[in-house]
């Protein structure tokens, strides 16, 4: 399977919070409900993610975990799911098979898992660039808070633009 890299000068780009950054003393379940009101799907990605969004009663319909957090292993979130997919990523790269499992968890029966060998952060732009409007995409922003995206039109004309460059072309 092909793998592609993310060019450099995305970097500092997708280290800004892509979304409504909520910080971490203020992340309670009345300030996700704010940004999860009218909410099509919810998307987490990341383990301390899915772990905080659970803690706090909302269940992502897809749940892209890898075992990691800040590059230390850790358990997976205890978490209730349908489906489980299997993916390899390596950093800084986004893999056919990655890309593959994420379109497929859109369609498979929720709440999925993808549990991802290497690493997920990339995993959110083809999620940003081919879900329906008004899904909710939460990760994390290390040292701060939680990130959460709103999917609509621009966002994912922008998203698909970073990954025809780094020649993967959606469907």
């Amino acid at each position: 399977m092909a793998s592609h890299r993310l060019p450099e000068r995305f970097r500092p780009i997708l280290k800004r919070p892509l979304g409504i950054l909520v910080k971490n003393e203020h992340l309670n379940v009345s300030s996700i409900e704010k940004e999860l009101n009218g909410c099509f799907l919810l998307v987490s990605v990341g383990d301390a993610t899915t772990e905080k969004l659970l803690s706090l009663g909302f269940r992502p319909d897809v749940e892209v975990v890898d075992s990691v957090e800040m590059r230390v292993p850790r358990s997976l979130p205890s978490s209730h799911y349908n489906t489980e997919l299997r993916v390899s990523n390596e950093a800084g790269h986004l893999t056919d098979e990655a890309i593959y499992s994420v379109s497929n968890a859109l369609y498979a029966k929720k709440p999925v898992r993808i549990i991802v060998f290497g690493e997920e952060d990339l995993l959110a732009l083809p999620i940003l660039a081919t879900y329906p409007n008004d899904s909710v995409v939460a990760y994390g922003q290390p040292n701060s808070g939680m990130v959460m995206v709103r999917i609509n039109d621009n966002l994912r004309k922008s998203t698909a633009s970073i990954l025809n460059e780094m020649d993967i072309v959606l469907g």
